[in-house]
């Protein structure tokens, strides 16, 4: 005979579930110590939503199914940011959430969850019977992993209070079962045959991938698939860093893509897309390839997607399948694209016209990236947030895409502290943030987890006195900008104020030797980057033209 909760915390475990993240309350707590007692690995964070946004940094890094546990009522509903971002990126991720006690008549935490967790576009499962607490978790992973989307599994705490009087089945996770089982397409013969057709003939090619096309024998080939038909490299965003040694890689394709990449994908006639998603941001909002025919290789195939449509032909298949199957149909060019000449240009051209400027209220965010850059040991796990400040640090040269990380396909700010954490956590590694100020205030307490860890994470934050998109926007439109523009915080002190070290950085030399400091000893820090608010980021520029007033 055994508690309920204790039943509940062994079926959880027969997932294969390694780690944790959690912020405890009435109707979480004792399945997680039951489950800490079982040999899992928790996290105990300062926010609920930051539990949730840690476990999608891990399962990324990791690629196993992220876990969460918050509790029922203010908990569940604290993470209704999170969600929909997990939603967006497809990571899955199951979060166990309490419920309010089915006995009692009034319960101050009630409210109804599943409407909630639902308008996200994530999952719901309610167990409101002991005898579904073992199908019910299952059914949780599986969703999670088939569907890759967040799963949601609430459960009356006092349900957890009852007995129970035997052991769950300790069978082969059913997640586990369908990965091994499923079948992947790859392609049909005729539309790889005519995809060679097309790549032999044309005389612009860019060959981009995305995540479906990250795995390395699969990275390889397109490489390889790149040089045989002339065809200059792209990412995605998610992607960036992925062919990071291939001279004639442009680097990021989308809002974000440099001034010599929007150049060549503007000339070329043919864009071949493997394992990557066309959405709204990657094609910036279908103006980077005006004269390409757009080919699509995918596994989730979307004609219309984000208000375009997207392609002119969709290969539904596996990325690494279908590359294996069109390199023998390609022929050995003459070399036109891949020249020393466009060599240099695409190493050596600055990633916008403002790479030179020197500001006199503070560091052009540009150059301190590129000090950043040269200081930063390669092997560190980098994360890159959301906001303003997130451009510059997307065009980081020679940073290998398995060490970086970025989700924002919700475009929410705010995820930073959260993302780098699961991120250390998973890896074991150094890991270093990149940040702004406002989206780092968010969620600031979370320093006092990784103070409390001793994670040798280093927040690089760029400070720039405020919310940088919006008073950028405000300030070019004319308009008032006090709602967005508050003047610098000292963000050294508060990390100082959390027991880990701060930085005030004013100047290149200053961020050289902070830097210096922590690559010979990586410890938790906070570097206060004190960057111009004079400086407006491309993306902003193109959209809002120059400032109207300073």
């Amino acid at each position: 005979m055994m508690n309920a909760f204790e039943f509940f915390a062994h079926c959880v475990v027969n997932q294969k579930v390694e780690h944790c993240f959690a912020l405890l309350g009435d109707a979480n707590m004792q399945v997680a110590a039951t489950m800490a007692d079982l040999g899992v690995t928790f996290t105990y964070v300062q926010h609920e939503h930051c539990a949730v946004a840690a476990s999608m940094a891990y399962a990324r890094k990791t690629e196993k199914v992220g876990v969460s546990t918050v509790t029922c009522g203010p908990g569940l509903t604290q993470i209704m940011t999170a969600l929909p971002a997990a939603v967006r990126a497809r990571i899955p991720v199951v979060i166990f959430a309490g419920e309010s006690p089915l006995n009692k008549s009034w319960y101050n935490q009630q409210i109804e969850q599943r409407p909630f967790v639902e308008a996200t576009g994530a999952r719901y499962i309610q167990l409101h019977t002991c005898k579904r607490f073992e199908e019910g978790i299952q059914e949780a992973f599986l969703i999670a992993v088939r569907d890759r989307l967040p799963v949601v599994v609430g459960t009356p705490f006092d349900l957890l209070h009852g007995d129970i009087a035997e052991l769950p089945k300790n069978e082969t996770p059913l997640h586990e079962i369908y990965r091994k089982s499923v079948s992947i397409p790859s392609g049909k013969s005729q539309e790889i045959t005519n995809l060679s057709a097309l790549l032999n003939v044309s005389r612009t090619p860019i060959i981009m991938a995305g995540l479906g096309a990250t795995r390395p024998e699969t990275a390889q080939h397109i490489a390889l698939l790149a040089e045989k038909c002339d065809a200059l490299l792209a990412t995605t965003l998610p992607a960036r860093g992925l062919f990071h040694n291939d001279p004639f890689y442009l680097g990021v394709s989308g809002g974000f893509a440099s001034q010599v990449t929007r150049k060549f994908l503007s000339e070329s006639d043919l864009i071949v897309a493997f394992g990557a998603s066309i959405s709204s941001h990657n094609s910036d909002q279908q103006k980077l390839w005006p004269n390409a025919r757009v080919i699509q290789i995918t596994l989730d195939p979307q004609q219309f997607f984000q208000g375009n449509t997207v392609s002119d032909q969709i290969i539904v298949g596996d990325a690494g399948q279908i590359v294996a199957k069109l390199l023998p149909l390609i022929r050995s060019k003459t070399r036109v694209n891949r020249t020393d000449e466009n060599a240099d240009l695409i190493q050596q051209t600055p990633i916008d016209d403002s790479d030179g400027l020197t500001y006199t209220d503070g560091l052009n965010p540009s150059q301190a990236v590129k000090e950043i850059n040269q200081s930063v040991p390669v092997d560190w796990e980098i994360v890159n947030s959301s906001g303003h400040c997130s451009y510059y640090f997307s065009h980081m040269k020679n940073r290998p895409f398995e060490k970086f990380l970025t989700i924002r396909e919700f475009g929410a700010i705010g995820n930073g502290l959260s993302f780098a954490l699961g991120t250390a956590v998973a890896t074991g590694r150094p890991t270093i943030l990149f940040d702004g100020d406002g989206s780092f205030l968010m969620h600031v307490q979370e320093l006092e987890t990784i103070r409390r860890l001793r994670l040798p994470l280093i927040s690089c934050i760029f400070n720039d006195g405020g919310y940088g998109s919006e008073f950028h926007k405000l300030r070019a439109e004319g308009l008032r900008e006090d709602g967005a523009n508050f003047g610098y915080s000292d963000l050294f002190r508060i990390a100082e104020g959390f027991g880990i070290k701060g930085y005030r950085i004013d100047n290149l030399v200053q961020l050289h030797e902070a830097l210096s400091d922590l690559s010979k000893i990586p410890v938790a820090a906070v570097l206060d980057i004190r960057v111009s608010p004079s400086a407006m980021s491309p993306v902003i520029a193109r959209s809002h033209g120059k400032p109207s007033k300073h």
